[in-house]
C-alpha cells in the first residue's frame, strides 16, 4: 500500500512540474454529440487533468443525438467566450457550418473522433476508422477461411465512423472474392438499433450466417440477440464489433465472456487531447492529424486487459480521493501551484497513516479516539496551510500597500468590516467554510481580502475569523449549558480537543475554567 501511495505521489509531482505555466485561465467547451458510456469516460478523464492544469476550465455539452441541437449548443459555447472548442459532431454534413461559425470568429477547433465536411478546424485527433474496419475484416475473413456470409450493421448514417468502417469493412473484403455480404442495414448505435437492424435484415435474407459485423459493441449484441430470439444463432457465428469498452455491458466483458468473438479497441485517451488543447491554446506547435492506434480485443487478451483496466481505474481512484483531499484550488498563479504540492504531501501522509492505521487497530473500542485524532491533525493543518497561503500574499504586497487617511475612506472601511463579519457570522458554524469561499461570497479575490481586512484590522482574515469563532464560543461557555463539544460544533469546530487548544492560545485559559 505504501509503495503504490508514493509512485502515485512521485507520478502527481512530475505531472504538476511539467506541467504549464502558461494556464492562467483557459475555457475549453466540449460538445459530445451523445452521453453513452464511450464518451462518459473521455469526460471522466478530461477532467482528472484539469487537477494537474488548475487555470483550466471545462463546459461540456451533449446533444443525446440530436444534430440541430448540438448545432444550437456549439454556438452558445462561442458566445460564452470560450478559449477553444473540442467538437464530437453527430453527423457530418449537419455540424460543418455551426463549426465553421465557431472557427471563423477566431476560436481554435479540436474535432475529436468524427470529422465534417469542411477543412475549418484546427486539428483532428481520433482513431484510424478506416483501418479499424479494415482489422476487423480481416479478422473475420481468417476466421471464415475466406468463404461466408457476412451480415453488416453500420453506425449511425451521415457520420464518419460509420462510412469509414464500413469503407475499411469493405476494402478487406476485396482481398476474399468467396466471402458473400450476404445484407447491410444501419444503425444508431445503440444495442435496440442493431436488433431491429438485424431483423430487417433477416425479413429478406433467409441463407447461412457465418459472421456479424456491427459499427460497435452495442449494435453486435443486439444482432446476437435478434439471431437468438429467431432461432439462429448456432453458436458458430463470429460476432464482431468495436469500442471494447472495459465497463459491466463494455465489449471487452463481453469479449471475455464469449458474447461477441471479436471488438476493436476504439480508444479515448482524454489525457492527450487536454495536452493538445493546451498546445494549440499556448501557442506550442502541434499535429493537425493525430489518430491513436487501435488493437484487437479477443478471448485470449481480454482477460489480461481487464486485469489492466482494473488497476487503471485504481489509480484513478486514488488520484480523484486525493485531489477531494486538497479541495478545489482556484487560482492558476505560481502561488496556488506551490500550496496544491504543499497539499498533496499532506494528503500522501493522511493516506499512508490510515493505510498502517487501519491494519494496526482493529479494536472497536479505540476506533472513536483515532478518527477523533485525524478530525483534530486535519483542521489544524487546514488552518495551517491557510495561514501559510496569507503569509505568502502578504510577502507578495510589500511595497505595494496603499493607505487611505480621509473620512469617507475609514467610514468605507467600516462598512467593509461590517459586511466581512456579518458574512463571517452567518457561517461560524460551519466547519468546512474557508477565506476562498468568503472572499467569493464578497466578491474580492482573496489577496484582496486579505489586503483589506490587513489594513483595517491589522490582523489577516483567517485570525479574525477564529477570533470571532472562539468569542462567540467564550460567551456560550458562559451563557449556556451546553457541554463544551457541542459548543465547538456550534462555532465551526469538528475537533473538540483542536478547540480546546485554540481557546486556550487565545484566553489563556481552558473551557472548564469557565464552563463548569
Amino acid at each position: 500500500m505504501k509503495s503504490r501511495a508514493s509512485l502515485i505521489f512521485l507520478f502527481l509531482l512530475s505531472f504538476l512540474f511539467s506541467c504549464s505555466q502558461e494556464n492562467e485561465h483557459i475555457v475549453i467547451g466540449v460538445s459530445q454529440c451523445s452521453e453513452d458510456s464511450w464518451r462518459q469516460k473521455l469526460k471522466q478523464e478530461l477532467i482528472m487533468t484539469t487537477y494537474f492544469n488548475p487555470g483550466v476550465e471545462l463546459i461540456f455539452t451533449s446533444a443525446n443525438d440530436d444534430s440541430e441541437l448540438q448545432q444550437r449548443q456549439i454556438d452558445s459555447l462561442v458566445n460564452c467566450g470560450i478559449d477553444l472548442l473540442i467538437v464530437s459532431p453527430n453527423q457530418v454534413d449537419l455540424l460543418s457550418s455551426a463549426v465553421d461559425r465557431a472557427y471563423d470568429k477566431g476560436i481554435p477547433v479540436i474535432l475529436f473522433d468524427r470529422k465534417i465536411d469542411s477543412e475549418k478546424y484546427t486539428a483532428f485527433m481520433g482513431a484510424d476508422n478506416f483501418q479499424i474496419g479494415k482489422m476487423i475484416g480481416h479478422f473475420i475473413a481468417t476466421g471464415l477461411n475466406g468463404k461466408g456470409n457476412v451480415l453488416e450493421i453500420g453506425g449511425l448514417k451521415g457520420s464518419s465512423p460509420a462510412s469509414e468502417r464500413h469503407e475499411g469493412f469493405m476494402a478487406a473484403m476485396e482481398d476474399y472474392p468467396d466471402i458473400n455480404i450476404a445484407g447491410f442495414e444501419h444503425g444508431d448505435w445503440t444495442e435496440e438499433s442493431g436488433r431491429l437492424a438485424m431483423n430487417k435484415m433477416l425479413s429478406h435474407y433467409d441463407g447461412s450466417i457465418d459472421a456479424v459485423f456491427g459499427g460497435n459493441d452495442r449494435m453486435a449484441i443486439g444482432a446476437r440477440k435478434a439471431l437468438q430470439a429467431a432461432g439462429k444463432d448456432s453458436g458458430d457465428i463470429i460476432y464482431a464489433g468495436v469500442d471494447a469498452l472495459p465497463d459491466e455491458d463494455g465489449g471487452m466483458r463481453l469479449v471475455s465472456d464469449s458474447l461477441l468473438t471479436v471488438s476493436a479497441i476504439y480508444p479515448t485517451h482524454g489525457d492527450e487531447l487536454m495536452l493538445l488543447a493546451l498546445d494549440i491554446v499556448n501557442g506550442r506547435k502541434f499535429d493537425k492529424e493525430v489518430f491513436i492506434q487501435s488493437s484487437l480485443v479477443t478471448y485470449d487478451n481480454a482477460s489480461v486487459l481487464l486485469l489492466q483496466n482494473e488497476e487503471i481505474i485504481r489509480q484513478a481512484n486514488y488520484l480523484r480521493t486525493m485531489h477531494s483531499l486538497t479541495g478545489r484550488m482556484q487560482d492558476a498563479m505560481e502561488l496556488q501551484q506551490v500550496i496544491i504540492v504543499l497539499v498533496l504531501v499532506f494528503a500522501l501522509c493522511i493516506s499512508v497513516f490510515l493505510s498502517f492505521y487501519v491494519m494496526a487497530y482493529r479494536q472497536k473500542q479505540t476506533l472513536s479516539e483515532e478518527l477523533q485524532e485525524q478530525v483534530e491533525k486535519v483542521e489544524r493543518q487546514r488552518d495551517e496551510l491557510e495561514e501559510q497561503r496569507d503569509k505568502l500574499i502578504e510577502m507578495s504586497m510589500t511595497g505595494n500597500s496603499d493607505t487611505e487617511d480621509s473620512a469617507e475612506s475609514q467610514n468605507k472601511d467600516s462598512g467593509f468590516i461590517l459586511k466581512f463579519r456579518n458574512v463571517v457570522e452567518s457561517h461560524l458554524d460551519d466547519p468546512d467554510i474557508s477565506v476562498d469561499d468568503i472572499s467569493s461570497e464578497l466578491c474580492m479575490s482573496r489577496a484582496q481580502l486579505y489586503r483589506k481586512v490587513k489594513a483595517v484590522t491589522g490582523k489577516s482574515p483567517v485570525e479574525v475569523i477564529r477570533h470571532m469563532r472562539l468569542a462567540k464560543a467564550d460567551r456560550l461557555l458562559a451563557e449556556t449549558s451546553l457541554n463544551i463539544s457541542e459548543i465547538a460544533y456550534r462555532v465551526g469546530f469538528s475537533s473538540a480537543s483542536y478547540f480546546t487548544k485554540c481557546y486556550r492560545d487565545q484566553f489563556n485559559r481552558l473551557p472548564t475554567d469557565v464552563h463548569r
